[in-house]
Formats: structure tokens, sequence, C-alpha cells
């Protein structure tokens, strides 16, 4: 338990390791692919460097969250003021269970990244091949809002997608480990997240329909599957569910 002062580089070793074993045990009970390579990715993060500093809101990257960002190949770091994340407000057990969700999360991008970054990769060229009448119509909405100087073309507004696509699936998967735990406050948590324009809980919405193992299998599918399908989906499962209650 995290008391109320600001976390120390030590403090996010702890949290690092902690959460890898609640990835690898909870990956062996549930029979999940949650982190494919944690073993690997254990000992090489056995070697790597944790820090804790203030981390700017409102950051950018592929491997970029709120509250932590990893760096390859094996850097950690977390906002050090997360234990006053719950300011103004004195929210019990909030904070903790935030740095542990924080931890988990960037565990499993090192663990992505372990893994080649495959997921990135395929969903990239899958966005590129599949979708090109999306990326036309965004590219027409950029041009509208003169967002040319951030996004040049296709490929970077493809790059863009497939990061918000792997830092959804990211997202879901801390989420099915530390759920499967109990963490105190895990659902708080996960609502926070819900105001994204790609939320997670895109895919706990799909699961709730069609079966945790359903979601597992269209994350292993890399290169099938990308945010602009989830959405697809979840549109569909909402007009079905919407018709069951028409007369």
């Amino acid at each position: 338990m995290i008391g109320r002062r600001e976390l120390t580089s030590k403090d996010v070793r702890k949290l690092v390791f902690r959460a890898i074993e609640l990835i690898a045990d909870a990956q062996r009970e549930l029979d999940l692919p949650i982190c494919p390579h944690i073993g690997e990715t254990r000992e090489k993060l056995r070697e790597g460097e944790f820090r804790a500093e203030p981390l700017p809101r409102n950051r950018s990257g592929p491997y970029t969250a709120e509250y932590g960002v990893f760096q390859p190949p094996s850097t950690i770091v977390l906002d050090s003021r997360l234990p006053f994340c719950d300011r103004p407000l004195r929210i019990p057990q909030f904070p903790a269970s935030l740095a542990c969700y924080c931890a988990t999360h960037e565990v499993i991008h090192a663990d992505d990244h372990t893994g080649g970054d495959r997921l990135l990769v395929e969903t990239r060229r899958h966005i590129l091949e599949d979708h090109v009448d999306k990326l036309e119509k965004g590219m027409q909405f950029i041009d509208r809002e003169g967002g040319r100087d951030c996004i040049g073309g296709y490929e970077e507004l493809a790059d863009l997608w497939a990061m918000h696509y792997v830092d959804m699936v990211t997202h879901y998967r801390a989420y099915v480990v530390l759920r499967h735990w109990q963490l105190p406050k895990i659902d708080l948590i996960w609502s926070r997240l819900n105001s994204d324009f790609f939320p997670p809980n895109l895919l706990t919405c799909i699961e709730r329909q069609r079966g945790v193992s359903y979601v597992f299998d269209l994350i292993r599918r890399a290169g099938e599957y990308c945010l602009i399908d989830a959405l697809g989906e979840f549109r569909s499962i909402g007009e079905k569910n919407a018709c069951r209650y028409t007369v």
C-alpha cells in the first residue's frame, strides 16, 4: 500500500514486478494469451530502468498512458504524483489501485515490444490495406480542420489509429488481469477511461455479448482487426439490442 508521499524509483520497480506476477498468474488461471512473452519480458525488465517523475498530461506516442510510459527496450516511468491522483477527493484505495493498474498497463506494452510489436505493425498494415475509404474520410476531416501539420497523409493517420487500437487493447488486458484479482476500485478506474474518442470499454461491451475468449481471439488475429472494426461491431451489437426492444 502506497502512503501519501510521491512515488520513488524503488516504488516503481516494486509495482512493476508485482504486476508481472499478477499478469503471469492470471494468464495461467484464465488460460488467456494476455502477455505471451511474459517470461522473457520479466528477464528483460530485471535489467531495466525504473523512474518516478512528474509526467505531463495529454502526451502522445505508442507507449503512452496518462500516468505512465514504457520506453523501449526496458524503461518504465510512472508519475511520481500518482498517490495524490484522487485530489481534491480522498478515495480510499484508489491511488494504490491506480498505481497497480498503470504498472500493469506498462508491463503489457513491454511484453508487446518483446514480441516485436507485432500487433502495432500488423494493425497498421491492415488499416492501410483494408480501410482506405476510412483513411480518405479521415484526411478530408483533417484538411477541413487544418490539421495537416500533425497528420500529413494516410501512413501517418494509419500510425495514429494503430496506436489507438494497441492502447485500447492494452487497457483491456490490464483490466482483465486486475478484474480477475478483484483489485479495489478497478471498475471506477475503468469507468474513468470512457471519455476517450475510442474508449477501451468498446471491448468490454463486445465481451458482454461474445465472451472474453472471443475478444482475445480478435486480439490474437493481428492484422485482421482494428478500432474501425471494433466500432463497427460495437454499433452492430447496439442495433441488434435496440431491435429486441422495438415493437
